[in-house]
């Protein structure tokens, strides 16, 4: 047994107290611990990571706790609307779990990516009520990434991180990574955060936690180029749908596509971008055509869960011709680079269908809500449009940290809809 099972128990132990006594506090440390997903150990030969734990301990005392006055009327009531949905999620995911070439590894995509972040869910609409709970909430994210920043300035000053090829016949340059093991995943963390922590920055004067500086800062440094769009475009819904900032975002824009127009360089970088030319666009357009050709082997039931990695293989190309005619090593990823392509494939048509029900639904919810809490709305709005964005080159759902985000995005909105948050004079980009 390694030597620190004993202390990860002990934790866990003092960590049950905390979700007993305190629950509203441990769901707050679940958002500042969402990194442990890379502490892992096993139980009975089953592995679990930290994070699984903790959302699992919390889980259990909270209904222990709650248990004489659990009702399944108080649960519909709970997830007002989207029960059916939740649950088409987890079935689909279920079934697909089943049709996987590995069950084994399937099984443990499915606990880790659908059934725990659901719990997660229902914690976290049971606890979070008020405008009070909100401030928990963002309070952990502005630590969260508070902490990011530290790690990933130290790791800057003491020139530590990952060598990447960006350009071909460039040197290699140097990516922070924080807490994970790739820049990219760096990326795909902080970006909706970022544009949740805009929306408790206006909505709740918490500027003392984070500055929104520090944070662009965090994404340069990781050089995610998708997390920096995703981040943009959120950013720029939230300054459009806000009545204050609408000129002056609209007036950036016109800025931006004005210099992008008149100038060679900037002209040059986004078409490089929109087209796919740049050697990161080549890589994806590889592992795009090796994804659609497995896809159309099963484009009805999809390849089942964690299917993609073991069969992709024998239908991407090992390597390819860069612009320049050079052959490039193309390795095999975990998942295709793009949300919707992998939804597909893990999960069907019915997986996609209910993910973009999902959507919908949230985005149809946001719009009802936005005259009663406009700068929390859009936020929470926003850090949706950033994951969508930064999905079409990525896949910002299946990893343990990322698909408690999405959920934790899902959650937010469907709180705001069922509690009363009016505006107050925090709110101020609306009138």
């Amino acid at each position: 047994m390694k030597f620190y099972f004993f202390p990860l128990i002990a934790g866990l132990i003092l960590y049950a107290f905390l979700s007993w006594y305190k629950p509203k506090y441990a769901l707050g440390l679940i958002l500042i611990a969402l990194p442990a997903y890379q502490i892992k150990f096993q139980i009975f030969g089953i592995p679990f990571t930290l994070l699984e734990a903790m959302i699992i301990v919390l889980f259990v005392c909270r209904t222990i706790k709650q248990f004489n006055n659990l009702t399944i009327k108080q649960l519909n009531n709970s997830l007002n609307g989207w029960k059916w949905l939740i649950l088409g999620w987890l079935f689909i995911s279920t079934v697909s779990m089943f049709i996987a070439p590995d069950l084994r590894a399937a099984a443990g995509v499915w606990k880790a990516y659908f059934i725990e972040p659901v719990l997660f869910l229902m914690i976290f609409i049971d606890l979070i009520k008020n405008r009070q709970d909100f401030r928990i909430v963002y309070a952990a994210i502005f630590f969260l990434v508070f902490g990011l920043g530290l790690v990933v300035f130290y790791q800057k000053l003491i020139g530590q991180g990952v060598l990447s090829l960006e350009d071909l016949g460039s040197d290699k340059i140097v990516r922070m990574t924080g807490l994970f093991s790739h820049p990219n995943f760096l990326g795909l963390f902080l970006g909706p955060l970022i544009v949740l922590a805009f929306g408790g920055i206006a909505g709740f004067g918490l500027k003392k936690f984070l500055t929104p500086l520090n944070s662009f800062i965090l994404l340069f440094f990781s050089r995610s180029e998708g997390a920096i769009i995703g981040v943009a475009a959120g950013l720029v819904f939230l300054g459009i749908v806000l009545k204050k900032s609408r000129k002056y975002v609209l007036i950036g824009l016109a800025a931006v596509i004005l210099l992008t127009a008149v100038y060679p360089l900037p002209r040059r970088y986004f078409s490089e971008k929109a087209f796919l030319r740049d050697l990161s666009g080549q890589f994806r357009l590889n592992i795009w055509q090796g994804a659609v050709s497995l896809l159309k082997t099963s484009p009805i039931l999809g390849v089942g869960l964690d299917g993609y990695e073991k069969l992709v293989p024998d239908y991407q190309s090992k390597n390819f011709i860069a612009d320049n005619g050079e052959k490039l090593f193309a390795p095999v990823q975990p998942y295709p680079h793009n949300l919707l392509l992998t939804v597909w494939l893990e999960m069907g048509l019915a997986g996609l269908a209910v993910f973009l029900w999902t959507v919908i639904k949230f985005f149809k919810r946001g719009f009802d809500n936005f005259k009663k809490a406009p700068i929390l709305t859009a936020s929470i709005m926003g850090a949706m449009i950033c994951v969508l964005v930064h999905g079409l080159v990525d896949t910002p759902y299946f990893k343990n940290d990322l698909a408690v985000i999405f959920w934790l995005i899902i959650g937010l909105m469907i709180i705001l809809n069922k509690n009363n948050f009016e505006n107050d004079e925090t709110e101020i980009f609306v009138k």
